[in-house]
């Protein structure tokens, strides 16, 4: 609304710009005073220093062998694991789009998946400052933030897929997890956008369709997705009630629909298959049992005085009750058992990092204790965090000096014995390092290198340590092996398989050999 202009001798005349007063426009802030750009931009580089040593481990391989999968087989592929599921889980939006660059382009998949990372981790610094504008107080807001959000965690940091510590972050930015991330942070930012002028559909739209690719991408981002929603309402119902409730409905409506008829997974499935990913979790409650949490989250509770003194700032009350509905979440699955609701931990830490910042840029122009306070925190965070730094300059770095920093030596390689495994093979192999490598590379495995309750686990890890078990005769080894139709069988430990007639059929190849493997394949 226009209100004319402003009356001389008002309080908005004495806040305007000199240079407004003599006719001419105030002058544009020069872009490299931005807080925000002064923090994001060496976030940035630091993610290309990460990707350009190219050196991946865990689900990263997982990553490969979905995008390898899907661009080998867009329309109808099996599982990306043992090739015996229809469909998987893991065939999000995010992964299609990444096989069908790389089916259109010819690229290697770890070149799509690297520059995939790095596009996520700008994603994710464009979301984090957009949310941030609902805090007030310019970007400086979103740079304290930031800093906080990759620092503050712990001196001894979990490397987890979801959680935004800079040494998690070198490991999981071309996760689903952090393009997950980085689009709840928008549709959080829509809503409350809608929920604060509720004009028009546009709001709605991004809600419904960011939140649509959130639940398909990252599942356990979409759990937090919905936490914060619920924060946000509970904050202000009111408000809600007034931002036309009838249009939010028929945005979940349209979500879940979008959800369902997605034909490249049924994500009803994750329902019933969710208690089988508990045990991998469990690692994380009880980093927080043993020690109260201190030595890998401690380092937030810095911020804990701002979110309990911010109910009157910005967005104070909505953190606030974020935080207690993801603490209690957490406490929940530590409960009853359901260690997968510890990835609710990410949403638990944001709020203190964000209302810290939010309070230190409030009262940037005086140094305070609390700010003191802060900086040892950082301080102490980065070298908790200091890992992830190693992780930029990992290819001039020794195994010992890896060690020390906090960062795991890059694992041994197996190029020369997996040398000519082609996509769609079979493997039957006795160690998790390999089977995970032979995904990655396309081809399947007997049993599944990472949990996989869609297929039969128990059964395929049996006939797995049957067929390389010393009493197993060779006619019953050669029965597993054409069971499955594997091609080929690569031995670190179960030597029974090499003596002569134990696998009919296959031979060892003496070009394939390696200190540590062997590979036989059919005659």
């Amino acid at each position: 609304m226009h209100h004319g202009p402003p009356i001389a001798g008002s309080d908005q005349v004495s806040r305007e710009p000199a240079a407004s007063l003599n006719g001419r426009p105030p002058a544009r802030a020069r872009w490299w005073r931005d807080p925000y750009l002064i923090v994001a931009v060496p976030v940035g580089l630091w993610a290309l220093l990460v990707t350009l040593q190219h050196t991946w481990v865990s689900d990263f391989l997982l990553h490969l062998a979905t995008v390898n999968t899907l661009a080998r087989d867009l329309w109808s592929p099996a599982d990306p694991m043992v090739g015996a599921a229809s469909g998987s889980p893991y065939y999000s939006p995010y992964t299609v789009l990444l096989g069908l660059i790389k089916a259109a382009t010819g690229a290697p998949a770890r070149t799509v998946l690297e520059a995939a990372g790095l596009a996520n981790v700008g994603l994710l610094l464009f979301a984090l400052r957009r949310f941030c504008r609902n805090l007030g107080r310019g970007p400086l807001v979103a740079a304290l933030a930031l800093v906080f959000a990759l620092l503050l965690w712990g001196i001894d940091p979990v490397p987890w897929s979801g959680f935004l510590g800079l040494y998690s972050v070198s490991w999981t930015m071309s996760y689903p997890s952090l393009i997950g991330t980085a689009l709840m942070l928008l549709v959080w930012d829509a809503f409350l956008r809608h929920r604060a002028r509720p004009e028009g559909v546009g709001a709605v739209a991004t809600v419904a369709l960011l939140g649509t690719l959130v639940v398909l991408i990252h599942p356990f981002t979409a759990v937090n997705m919905v936490i914060g929603l619920i924060a946000f309402v509970l904050a202000d119902p009111r408000a809600t009630l007034r931002a036309r409730p009838l249009h939010l409905a028929i945005g979940a409506v349209v979500a879940f629909v979008l959800v369902m008829v997605w034909p490249w997974s049924d994500v009803s499935t994750l329902f019933g298959a969710a208690g089988s990913f508990d045990a991998i979790h469990k690692v994380l409650l009880t980093d927080v049992v043993k020690d109260g949490g201190l030595a890998t989250y401690g380092l937030a509770l810095v911020g804990l005085p701002a979110l309990v003194t911010g109910g009157r700032r910005p967005l104070g009350r909505e953190l606030q009750i974020l935080f207690v509905l993801a603490v209690a979440v957490v406490a929940l699955g530590a409960a009853v058992g359901s260690y997968g609701l510890a990835r609710v931990i990410p949403v638990a830490m944001l709020p203190l990092h964000l209302a810290l910042a939010s309070y230190l840029a409030e009262r940037a122009k005086g140094w305070t204790v609390y700010a003191a306070v802060t900086l040892v925190a950082c301080c102490v965070g980065l070298y908790g965090e200091s890992g992830g730094l190693i992780r930029a300059y990992w290819g001039d770095a020794g195994p010992a000096t890896l060690r020390a920093w906090g960062a795991p030596p890059p694992a041994p390689s197996y190029d020369r014995v997996l040398k000519g495994i082609r996509p769609g093979e079979v493997v039957i192999t006795d160690d998790l390092t390999v089977a995970r490598l032979v995904n990655a590379r396309g081809a399947d495995t007997v049993a599944p290198a990472w949990p996989y309750p869609f297929v039969d686990e128990d059964v395929r890890a049996r006939d797995t340590t049957a067929f390389f078990a010393t009493g197993t005769a060779p006619l019953d080894r050669l029965a597993i092996a054409d069971r499955y139709g594997v091609t080929c069988a690569i031995v670190t430990r179960g030597r029974a398989v090499l003596k002569p007639d134990a696998l009919p059929g296959f031979t060892a190849d003496a070009r394939l050999s390696h200190p540590r493997a062997v590979r036989l394949c059919r005659d």
